[in-house]
């Protein structure tokens, strides 16, 4: 509509440069350069890897990335986000030997919800950088309870939380009480935090963010999960995105069935605290 006016009077070009991001408009645009039909146009790809200015450690970046997001952010290739979000492997991430350890912090992840309250608790081990392996050693799963339900059930899980972070609509007033979720637990002692930021709370970012830990770009899992855990296994098997249709443009954020998505939403919202994104790494696959 406002660019290609602008070139008809000199018959003049135009060079349009992105990263892809799913197969969406800018990839309807770079089909255009390999297609007869349109002999105006012509499309290249060009891998990170082939610029002299990259520096990056390849094999850390494999191991620290999707492979969705290492061959789209690195290898520059388009890549469909359909179907499963997370692809647990029950026979290598459901382990028994996943279990409480008493000499390391108890971190928690909360999705608020009187339908549906959810609650994530995990333990970290071999931390390096801004990566480590995750161990969920325990969950909370609640249906039509009060937010002080919640809480209580929290604690009777005998955890001393080192730090515990929640989403940001929990920090509005609750209709049931008056008060916010952030305040009713921290009537209960249980210290709730937020954070605002766009990254922190974009969800396409942060499933990517996520995702990670269920496999990086070699085919390893860094996340495991004790088989008590079993409405967490549940959501994380059946997270899906939307089906997509032909007449309808993908959508690259999981479905919210409210079912499945409690958990995996609590997850979310623990591991971009504990492990926050930047807009300068790969893994963050969302542009501002």
């Amino acid at each position: 509509m406002y660019l290609r006016p602008t070139l008809a009077d000199r018959q003049g070009w135009c060079l349009f440069t992105s990263t892809p991001r799913g197969f969406n408009y800018l990839h309807r645009l770079y089909e255009f350069g390999n297609n007869p039909e349109h002999p105006d146009w012509s499309s290249w790809r060009f891998p990170s890897t082939l610029s002299p200015y990259f520096k990056d450690d390849h094999e850390e970046l494999k191991r620290t990335l999707t492979k969705e997001t290492y061959l789209q952010e690195i290898l520059c290739e388009f890549q469909s986000y359909s179907g499963k979000v997370y692809p647990l492997n029950r026979e290598t991430q459901i382990r028994d030997d996943v279990k409480y350890d008493p000499s390391k912090p108890v971190y928690c992840g909360l999705d608020f919800g009187y339908r549906h309250s959810a609650g994530i608790i995990v333990q970290i081990h071999n931390r390096e950088k801004n990566f480590a392996e995750i161990h969920q050693i325990d969950e909370v799963d609640l249906q039509n309870t009060r937010t002080e339900e919640f809480a209580q059930k929290l604690n009777s899980l005998g955890y001393e939380y080192t730090g515990i972070w929640g989403d940001p609509a929990g920090s509005g007033t609750n209709l049931q009480s008056g008060i916010s979720d952030l305040q009713v637990f921290a009537n209960h002692n249980l210290r709730v935090s937020i954070k605002r930021d766009a990254v922190t709370r974009n969800v396409v970012s942060g499933v990517s963010h996520v995702r990670r830990w269920f496999e990086d770009a070699n085919g390893q899992p860094h996340f495991f999960i004790n088989p008590k855990c079993k409405k967490s296994i549940e959501s994380y098997e059946n997270y899906h995105y939307p089906e997509h249709r032909e007449d309808q443009t993908l959508r690259h954020e999981p479905k919210k069935d409210g079912k499945f998505d409690h958990h995996c939403d609590a997850l979310r919202f623990l591991l971009t605290n504990l492990f926050p994104m930047k807009n300068r790494h790969a893994g963050v696959i969302d542009f501002f």
